[in-house]
């Protein structure tokens, strides 16, 4: 089940790339801080955001998160914004959903493993100009084995 899973999240990304050239494209980063019962650590990844209709924004992203206490985690995410305009401003919000691949990998000889799961949660987005953005996001993440939150704070560069 979850080979057949991560097949489809990689056909998905996939597809994504090969539509990009029709919408407004974004290239960025996140600094995450993952909550999980106790166990809190900071990750570092990369983003790719494209916008497939005119409200609707598909993104497709994998953090790294940080050794602590002998464990370290990653999770692949591919996710669908709805981009709410905040009157005529440069501020956006955007409800979020999504598939998640969560993994973990204990470095003294403990158990290192990965779960499918589902993204849900939210974020506000703000244009510093016609090609940068910043954003500030919350999401909880559920999988078979492990279930908690990620905030993260971004930028990207929109083409």
């Amino acid at each position: 089940m979850a080979k057949k899973l991560y097949l489809f999240v990689l056909a998905l990304c996939m597809a994504v790339a090969a539509n990009a050239q029709k919408g407004e494209m974004s290239l960025g980063g996140n600094l995450n801080f993952g909550i999980d019962d106790g166990y809190n650590n900071f990750g570092i990844g990369p983003k790719f955001q494209y916008n497939f209709a005119e409200k609707w924004r598909g993104e497709a992203s994998f953090n790294y998160f940080l050794k602590k206490d002998y464990m370290t985690e990653w999770d692949i995410n591919l996710n669908v914004h709805y981009i709410v305009p905040i009157k005529e401003s440069k501020f956006n919000f955007y409800p979020l959903a999504g598939l998640t691949v969560l993994g973990w990998n204990v470095s003294n000889g403990g158990p290192s493993d990965s779960g499918v799961g589902f993204n849900l949660g939210g974020g506000f987005e703000y244009y510093l100009s016609e090609h940068f953005k910043v954003n500030l996001e919350g999401k909880f993440q559920w999988t078979d084995d492990i279930d908690r939150g990620v905030i993260a704070i971004g930028a990207a560069y929109v083409f």
